[in-house]
C-alpha cells in the first residue's frame, strides 16, 4: 500500500510501474481517497445517485490522483507521432486512436470535431505487443481508467440501492475510456457545436474537461456548468433510462465551439454493463436484453457494434 501511494504521487512513472496497482486487488481510487480524511464516500455516491435519478446529472468530487493523471494525459497527448497513431488503431472494437470523422452525431449525422483516443481495459494484454503501451500517454490512460471505473461501480451500486434492485453490474470490461482532443485544426467557424446535441447510448457518462463548453439540457433547456479542478460531471444515458422503466431521465448534451484561442480536451468514461447477460428492470422487474439496444445505439454514432467481441 505504501509503495502504491508513492507511485500515484509520481504520475510520470512508466506504464510498467503502474501495472501492479491497476491489476492487483486494490484500485487507485481507494488508495488515493485515503488522503481525503473526513469525507464520506458512501454518502457522496448516494447523493450523486439521487441527483442522477431525479435530474439526470450530478457533480462529483475526485481525488488529487485522478486530477493529476488527467493533467498528465493532456500534456502527453500532444505531439504523438501520426505513425504510432496509425498502428495503435482498432476501430472495429472502438479502441486506440480512431480516425477523425468516424464518430458523428446520432441526431444530425454531422461529424464530431475532435480526435479520439479510446482505451478498453479488456484489451490491455493485446496492447502489450505495441511499444505505445510503454508510453506516458498509455500509463495515464491506465490510471484514469482504473480510477473512473471504480467511481462508476460505486455509482451503479448506489443507483441500484435506491430502487432496491437485484441487479449486479460488472461494468469494467464493457465500459471504455475516451480522450477527446478538440484541436484547432478541426474547428469550423460555421459550427456552433463541436459535438451536436445528443444523448449517450450507455448507462452513465463521466466527464472531466480542461475548459468549459459542455452544455446540458435538463428538461430541454440548455445549461452550461463550470466545474472546479477537483470535480467531474456524471450524467445519464439511454440504457439507464430503459433499465429504470423510464423513471430516470436521459440527459441530452452538446459541446460548444469555443473561441479559436481556447484549447479544449476532455476525458470521458462511458459506463456499459456486461451485454452477455439479461437484466431485470428497476421498477417493473421486466427481463431486458440490452445487447441489441446497446449495439443499435453505438452504431448510431458511427461505431462498430459490440456484439461478437471476445471477452
Amino acid at each position: 500500500m505504501e509503495w502504491a501511494i508513492q507511485s500515484c504521487a509520481d504520475p510520470l512513472g512508466s506504464a510498467r510501474s503502474l501495472l501492479p496497482m491497476m491489476y492487483g486487488g486494490n484500485r487507485l481510487e481507494h488508495v488515493c481517497s485515503q488522503h481525503r480524511t473526513g469525507h464520506s464516500w458512501k454518502s457522496e455516491y448516494s447523493e450523486c445517485a439521487r441527483n442522477l435519478i431525479t435530474n439526470g446529472y450530478s457533480v462529483l468530487k475526485i481525488s488529487d490522483c485522478l486530477r493529476k493523471q488527467f493533467g498528465l494525459m493532456v500534456s502527453a497527448f500532444t505531439g504523438i507521432d501520426p505513425r504510432i497513431k496509425a498502428v495503435f488503431s482498432f476501430p472495429d472494437r472502438t479502441d486506440g486512436f480512431l480516425p477523425f470523422g468516424m464518430e458523428r452525431s446520432s441526431t444530425t449525422s454531422r461529424v464530431d470535431l475532435c480526435e479520439r483516443f479510446c482505451f478498453r481495459q479488456k484489451y490491455r494484454l493485446d496492447h502489450a505487443i505495441h511499444p505505445f503501451s510503454l508510453s506516458a500517454t498509455y500509463a495515464a490512460a491506465l490510471a484514469c481508467e482504473a480510477l473512473l471505473s471504480s467511481i462508476a461501480e460505486h455509482l451503479m451500486d448506489a443507483i441500484s440501492n435506491e430502487f432496491d434492485a437485484i441487479n449486479s453490474f460488472d461494468i469494467r470490461d464493457s465500459s471504455y475510456l475516451q480522450f477527446c482532443s478538440y484541436s484547432p485544426q478541426y474547428r469550423r467557424m460555421d459550427r456552433e457545436f463541436l459535438q451536436d446535441r445528443h444523448e449517450d447510448g450507455n448507462l452513465i457518462t463521466l466527464v472531466k474537461a480542461t475548459s468549459d463548453g459542455l452544455i446540458l439540457y435538463p428538461k430541454g433547456s440548455p445549461m452550461e456548468l463550470s466545474m472546479a479542478e477537483d470535480e467531474i460531471i456524471a450524467f445519464t444515458g439511454s440504457l439507464l433510462s430503459i433499465l429504470s422503466d423510464g423513471r430516470i431521465p436521459t440527459m441530452d448534451h452538446a459541446v460548444r465551439n469555443p473561441s479559436p484561442n481556447t484549447a479544449r480536451s476532455s476525458l470521458v468514461y462511458f459506463v456499459l454493463p456486461d451485454l452477455r447477460r439479461a437484466y431485470r428492470s428497476f421498477v417493473h422487474g421486466k427481463d431486458i436484453d440490452l445487447e441489441p439496444i446497446a449495439n443499435e445505439l453505438h452504431r448510431g454514432f458511427g461505431n462498430h457494434p459490440f456484439q461478437g467481441e471476445k471477452h
